[in-house]
This record gives C-alpha cells, sequence and structure tokens, in this order.
C-alpha cells in the first residue's frame, strides 16, 4: 500500500478540516426560530413577514398549537376573520381543552354577529376553567345580546363572585339591570359599587343612553352628576407624535377617549393581545382598535 507524501496528507487534512467548518456554520431553522422571528416582525409591525414566519413554523411543526394561535393572532389584527376561524380550529383540533382559544373562537363568531355559536364556545371555556372571572362576563355579554336575561345575570354574578372587587364586572351587571323594568334601585346600587371600586369606568350620561338605547328594554341612566369629557374652550389639542407599531400588552385596560384617565371610555383592551399604536403623548399611547375607534391607554399597559 502506498503512503501519501506529507504535502498530499497535508492538503487532505486542510480539506477535512474545510468541510468541518462548513458543517457546522449550517444552522437548519427550527419552529422555535421561526416563531420568534414572526415575534419579533409582529412587534415592528412587519405583518407581512411575520405570516411568512409563521408559516414557515406550521411547516415544520403542524401539530404544535403555538404556531397556528399566532397565525389566528395576526390574522384577527388583519380583520381577516375567515382566516383566523381556520386557524383557531385547528388549535382546538390539536388540543381541544384549550380554553382560550374557544374564547377567541368565540369573540369571531361574536363580532359575526353569530351569538349561538359564540355562546356554545364560551360555554366550553367557562366549562374548562371556571374559575375565570372574564370567562364568564364573556358568556354573560353575549347572553344578553341573546336576550336571555336570567342566564346572563347567572354568569355575572358568578364572575363576582369569583372577582368581588371587579368593577368592571359590576359595571356589566349595573347595565344588565338597567335594562330591565323594575329594577332600577337594584342597577343604582351597582353604579355605587362601581364608583367606589373604580370611577373611571363610570359611563358619561351620552355614552349610557347609547347602550340603553341599543340595549333590550327601556332607556334608563346611570344616577349621578352630568359629567364631559369636551376639551375647556381655548385648552390646547395634546402633542401626539405619530407611531405605527404593534404593542403586546402586558395589562388588561380601559380605552380612554383622550390622553386623560378622567376621560370617558370607548372600549378595553386585554393583555396578551396586540394592539396598534398609532401615537405617543405623556404617558399614553394612541391606539386605534379594531372598530376604527381611536382611542388612550397608559403606556404602563404595554411595559
Amino acid at each position: 500500500m502506498m503512503k501519501r507524501s506529507m504535502p498530499a496528507r497535508i492538503g487532505a487534512m486542510i480539506v477535512a478540516g474545510a468541510m468541518i467548518l462548513m458543517g457546522a456554520g449550517c444552522h437548519h431553522k427550527t419552529a422555535e426560530d421561526y416563531l420568534a422571528e414572526g415575534d419579533a416582525d409582529m412587534q415592528a409591525t412587519k405583518l407581512p413577514q411575520a405570516e411568512v414566519a409563521y408559516l414557515e413554523a406550521a411547516k415544520l411543526a403542524p401539530n404544535d398549537p403555538r404556531v397556528h394561535i399566532a397565525l389566528g393572532n395576526l390574522y384577527v389584527f388583519e380583520h381577516k376573520g375567515g382566516d383566523a376561524q381556520i386557524e383557531f380550529m385547528k388549535v382546538l383540533e390539536i388540543d381541544p381543552k384549550n380554553a382560550a382559544t374557544h374564547v377567541a373562537l368565540g369573540n369571531l363568531y361574536k363580532d359575526q354577529n353569530q351569538r349561538g355559536l359564540a355562546e356554545n364556545q364560551y360555554r366550553a371555556a367557562v366549562a374548562l376553567e371556571p374559575d375565570r372571572d372574564n370567562y364568564h362576563l364573556d358568556l354573560g355579554e353575549v347572553l344578553k345580546q341573546e336576550g336571555k336575561m336570567g342566564a346572563a345575570e347567572d354568569q355575572i354574578r358568578t364572575a363576582i363572585g369569583l372577582s368581588p372587587k371587579d368593577a368592571k364586572a359590576h359595571l356589566a351587571l349595573a347595565n344588565l339591570l338597567a335594562v330591565q323594568p323594575g329594577r332600577q334601585t337594584e342597577a343604582n346600587a351597582e353604579f355605587d359599587e362601581v364608583r367606589a371600586l373604580d370611577a373611571k369606568l363610570m359611563p358619561t350620561p351620552a355614552s349610557a343612553a347609547t347602550a340603553a338605547a341599543e340595549a333590550p328594554g327601556p332607556a334608563v341612566m346611570p344616577p349621578g352628576p352630568a359629567t364631559t369629557t369636551a376639551s375647556a374652550p381655548g385648552a390646547a389639542a395634546p402633542q401626539i407624535k405619530p407611531l405605527n407599531k404593534l404593542f403586546l400588552l402586558t395589562k388588561n385596560s380601559p380605552v380612554y377617549q383622550n390622553p386623560d384617565a378622567t376621560s370617558s371610555t370607548v372600549g378595553e383592551v386585554r393583555r396578551k393581545k396586540y394592539v396598534h399604536v398609532t401615537g405617543i403623548t405623556g404617558d399614553y399611547l394612541q391606539i386605534r382598535l379594531k372598530n376604527g375607534t381611536t382611542g388612550f391607554i397608559p403606556i404602563a399597559a404595554a411595559e
């Protein structure tokens, strides 16, 4: 057997070493990598790139519910309800006991005015996690919309039993009682409870009248002095620095009409959900809700 010359052996060693280095440099992305990329793109409002990353994650891990949750949340933000519904249904095929996804699917159905289907999803969530007061509130709200006042009251009172100091639950009960004949005294007591727990949640007379007009039953108004959220004559408008980013919320928060916690509320956002931030002023972020409404939340809700 012929021995290779010294230069030949050295050359072979160099080639082998280069191949090892090339192999070490090859890194095949995992589903986790693509999920992280998608999350970063969502934060940077790069929605098309986020979708590509999440779809790659789904190819690598089609049975990982997280990738379908991520895609579903993205499609919800883009107002692609049909696509979001498909993704959330995939999650439930993989993990039927995912209560949060039942709620997400219920929210989609409620937005489509398919209240019966929404009720079914909220009931599934309540059955899986009966100690979650917000699930009972979601179910109570859709039952109210269906005109099932007794069942709605049961769910809202269950939520209050789980979280007696939750002002939003007391407000939901007050609004429910206020549209039922002969129950104004009970409603007033609940409105008083809301004032004691979180006066900022109390609706202005105008917003209360609108809510009452949309609900079944006679129009009523919560008791108390009239308030206004309009700026004083000559008051300077807030200076808003434009932004166009998505923020992942860390806290639940009311959405205020103005960058001022004493102004009326125009909605509510919840933790672990993305919001579209369109500006910043002082300690508040200006956001745009799914229905197109613009409002303000404290920066602390997104920290």
